[in-house]
């Protein structure tokens, strides 16, 4: 015995009416039509009754079988069921999408920030009282991620009749895991790059001088710096006194001009690596220089980095000069940060 969707279907083609026409004719749409013509919908009694009156046929004729409302009954419970079942797949699945992209997220967040290592502080005490030039060359931090060598190099020039002049340089150098497995070390990490490297100078712990002048790297291969000096008392520099780095000072009667000539690693500034994101602050005009590079460029995240920083600072003999050397270096996956607190005694 034929079904309804059969029967709904041979009636539509005998009388050459396309799924749309016939639904325009009992006023639903032509999915609906295409529903019931494969049997997974029946139609309400106006719909039915509607298709009655134009194919000119009664309810019987449409549904042969016995218990037609029973039968409609059915459909339409089987059909709920479908309909519910869909839905809980549907927000299954969403609730699973959803658990997904928070899981990811939280992933990328760690993977961002990493983790944080900050290593406790250390002292460097430096007695100038019987050396006039002291360096000192140091792996500051090392672990799977890279390590740092930090040199700090400290110059005591005589000046005037009661003071001296004082030249510190720090100077860091950053490698990571990546670029030091390659180098053969096969305790480090290959899969550590660079991201982001710090050096920041404090001078303002101690209030009992300030830096005449300082100097640091700049955004080209070379630069120079000049500064004229008026300072009170006999000047006791001889007639030009070569300093390191290239650093020099002349003496004109009773004034002197301390000049620096430099050059950086030229690799910093080559087309290939111009995309290093370099950063500097001064602290309310006060000497506490904070250089920080961050590296967007594939190029540079596979190098070592160097941040050198320098300064002039004049003082009386026995003056003690204090100041913090903060170091901080982000790799992809760990963050290690060093405080060195430096106490010079002159």
């Amino acid at each position: 015995m034929k079904e309804f969707s059969e029967i709904l279907r041979e009636l539509r083609t005998s009388n050459n009416l396309s799924q749309e026409g016939l639904g325009q004719i009992v006023h639903v749409s032509r999915s609906s039509i295409a529903k019931y013509e494969n049997g997974l919908g029946l139609p309400s009694e106006e719909v039915i009754q509607a298709l009655c009156d134009y194919f000119k046929v009664n309810k019987d004729y449409l549904f042969p079988k016995e218990h037609v409302e029973s039968l409609i009954t059915e459909k339409n419970i089987i059909i709920n069921k479908q309909k519910k079942r869909l839905f809980f797949i549907t927000l299954f699945l969403s609730l699973l999408v959803i658990t997904l992209l928070i899981f990811i997220s939280i992933l990328n967040i760690d993977n961002e920030n990493g983790e944080e290592v900050k290593l406790e502080d250390i002292e460097e005490i430096v007695n100038l009282n019987n050396v006039e030039h002291f360096h000192q060359q140091i792996n500051l931090f090392k672990y799977d991620g890279g390590y740092v060598y930090q040199t700090l190099e400290i110059k005591e020039i005589n000046f005037t009749s009661t003071t001296n002049l004082y030249l510190i340089r720090v100077h860091n150098t950053y490698t990571n895991g990546h670029t030091a497995f390659s180098n053969g070390d096969q305790e480090f990490n290959e899969d550590e790059y660079t991201e982001k490297v710090y050096m920041g100078i404090d001078f303002t712990i101690s209030s009992n001088f300030v830096p005449i002048v300082s100097w640091h790297q700049k955004h080209s291969t070379s630069f120079s710096i000049q500064s004229w000096l008026n300072p009170e008392g006999t000047i006791l520099l001889n007639e030009n006194t070569s300093l390191f780095d290239d650093a020099n000072i002349k003496k004109y009667d009773d004034n002197f001009i301390f000049s620096y000539n430099g050059r950086i690693t030229e690799w910093l500034f080559d087309y290939e690596y111009n995309e290093i994101l370099r950063k500097c602050t001064i602290n309310n005009g006060d000497y506490n220089s904070n250089w920080e590079y961050e590296m967007i460029n594939e190029m540079s995240k596979i190098q070592s980095f160097t941040i050198a920083s320098s300064y002039l600072i004049e003082a009386e003999e026995g003056q003690l000069i204090e100041f913090n050397i903060d170091t901080k270096m982000n790799n992809t996956n760990m963050s290690i940060q060093q405080l060195k607190r430096v106490k010079l005694y002159t």
